[in-house]
């Protein structure tokens, strides 16, 4: 699932896949960006990095243009050798070098930005955890300064508030910073808001490290390898891995995304 983990691994891959030398090759497959003209508008073009904000991947081009990216729920992007058949289905776009070529699958959400336009929905993000001058304690610190009625799982996954939590780590980080999701932010101490920062942080790096997988829990050795990947998320009615208590889940927010957490273990 693509949260803040993914964009920040791409940005690393894809820079290092096609940054600094010049599209060859622009390949609009889905009918829905052919309004965009991107295939002649980008060719020729040389890519100076990629960089991630949050959930969101900015593509910046020597000529001032920015490909804008967002993944949503199912959309993914690959690095392939110039000389690979790459997958068509459910490909979006591919830019190709001489010597390799990125391609997304699957969108939905592929804007091309003229130099000087704004580019949708980045001014209004909130810190990246991620970023090279994040203070996580100090994001999390956010929290007691926006509406204290609103309920702490779904004020972490605001990208206003901080950017880069989606809804695996929603419920991963709340669980290890013992925090209930069904809490007032209003009710949070500066102790808990900055630890909710920081633990936010660290799992998101660490999926950076592990190829963007979402991977919080590490069994014990001699361990089962089933059912070794979160602490709480996808594990409703399974015992809590610390206190045994069953793992409760159900909907938050607007968007009714489910959350996980262990009644127990979490005040």
């Amino acid at each position: 699932m693509p949260e803040g983990q993914v964009s920040h691994r791409n940005a690393l891959l894809l820079t290092r896949a096609i940054a600094g030398r010049p599209l060859v090759r622009v390949h609009v497959a889905e009918p829905r960006l052919a309004p965009q003209r991107i295939d002649e508008r980008l060719t020729g073009d040389v890519l100076q990095d990629m960089q991630a904000r949050g959930k969101h991947h900015l593509f910046r081009f020597r000529s001032g243009r920015v490909l804008h990216s967002h993944l949503r729920m199912n959309g993914t992007w690959r690095a392939y050798d110039a000389r690979a058949d790459i997958p068509s289905r459910g490909l979006w776009l591919a830019l190709a070098t001489d010597d390799a070529v990125v391609a997304q699958y699957r969108g939905p959400d592929i804007r091309l930005v003229e130099p000087g336009e704004p580019i949708p929905r980045i001014d209004a993000l909130g810190p990246d955890l991620l970023a090279d001058d994040a203070v996580p304690a100090d994001i999390g610190l956010r929290l007691v300064g926006i509406e204290p009625s609103r309920e702490v799982g779904e004020a972490i996954m605001d990208q206003r508030v901080m950017s880069g939590i989606g809804n695996v780590y929603k419920s991963e980080t709340l669980f290890l910073a013992g925090v209930d999701p069904w809490r007032a932010v209003g009710t949070l101490t500066p102790e808990e808001a900055g630890a909710i920062g920081e633990i936010g942080a660290e799992l998101l790096a660490t999926g950076v490290r592990d190829r963007g997988r979402i991977r919080t829990y590490r069994p014990p050795l001699g361990a089962a390898r089933a059912d070794t990947r979160t602490w709480v998320y996808g594990r409703r009615g399974r015992p809590c891995r610390r206190c045994g208590a069953p793992v409760r889940s159900r909907g938050q927010g607007d968007a009714n995304r489910t959350t996980y957490w262990c009644p127990d273990c979490q005040r």
